[in-house]
């Protein structure tokens, strides 16, 4: 990835929020990769291993802290399948929650939201929007942000980037008192300085490892490419396989029946569904600022 500079001082003032400036730079390669072990000689300052004594059974190199500054594509704990929503809530977003609250267990996804992007603004208490990210939390699906227009961050300005981010941000405060440390860059790009004024605001970026491409398939005989699609791309060795599904909740096939496949597939294997923080070893705790 790129980087520049940020904004000067004064205009920084100017839009009211200062970003803090980031404590290191972070090698840009994949977070995570597959295969683990001590030469990939990630820095032990910033991957602090959380337990490794013989008797935990824990391997160093599958507990680190959550980083900033880079794309992690990758979850970090083996047999977790994490199902991930983007560009909601939508007009099918409470279908889906009730669908995967069906599930025995339920599923917990994490759903990156946009602030108005298929719909005008999700604080509008006339619309079923904000009560949707509510019942999101209080059922353990982990809220995370798409930025609130869903703009592009790698051709934006940085005052583009922090308006996009902390607009959101203050609309997700007032409605559900929470501000998630966890971003999806919309289109799945963050270049230009992107991830270095992302790491300043203290953002893990967060994309996937495999795209379902629900977006191109959302017709009761094309999502069948889909299903076929992550059939095919998933491992099946919960063992040491793991996978960032994206999908999105806007869609009304992916909500109708790709959830339902997906599902039955991951637990055919051995998988076990979990958010984005928990296939990345990271407690509730550390989902929100």
């Amino acid at each position: 990835m790129r980087w520049s500079t940020f904004l000067p001082v004064g205009a920084l003032v100017a839009l009211g929020r200062a970003i803090p400036t980031p404590s290191k730079r972070l090698p840009t390669r994949d977070l995570y990769p597959n295969n683990y072990g001590p030469n990939n000689n990630y820095p032990n300052d910033y991957y602090p291993n959380q337990d490794t004594s013989s008797s935990s059974g824990s391997s160093p190199y599958l507990r680190r802290a959550v980083p900033t500054g880079l794309i992690i594509n990758h979850c970090t704990t083996p047999g977790i399948v994490a199902l991930t929503f983007d560009d909601g809530p939508y007009i099918y977003t409470t279908q889906l929650l009730d669908k995967l609250a069906s599930f025995s267990p339920p599923i917990h996804a994490t759903f990156f939201v946009n602030g108005a992007n298929w719909v005008s603004a999700i604080d509008d208490e006339s619309t079923p929007y904000p009560g949707i990210l509510r019942r999101m939390l209080s059922e353990g699906h982990q809220i995370a942000s798409h930025t609130w227009s869903h703009l592009d961050l790698t051709t934006a300005s940085t005052a583009q980037r922090v308006e996009q981010v902390t607009k959101l941000e203050d609309v997700l405060l007032r409605v559900v008192r929470v501000k998630p440390k966890y971003i999806r860059p919309p289109y799945a790009t963050c270049e230009n300085g992107c991830l270095e004024d992302l790491e300043g605001m203290g953002y893990h970026v967060v994309n996937f490892d495999l795209d379902t491409k629900d977006y191109e398939n959302d017709s009761e005989s094309g999502i069948q490419v889909s299903v076929n699609k992550f059939n095919s791309e998933l491992g099946s060795n919960p063992a040491t396989d793991s996978a960032i599904v994206l999908s999105h909740d806007v869609h009304r096939w992916t909500v109708e029946r790709l959830v339902d496949e997906m599902v039955g597939t991951v637990r055919a294997r051995g998988f076990r569904t979990g958010t984005v923080g928990e296939c990345l070893g990271d407690p509730e705790s550390g989902w929100y600022a």
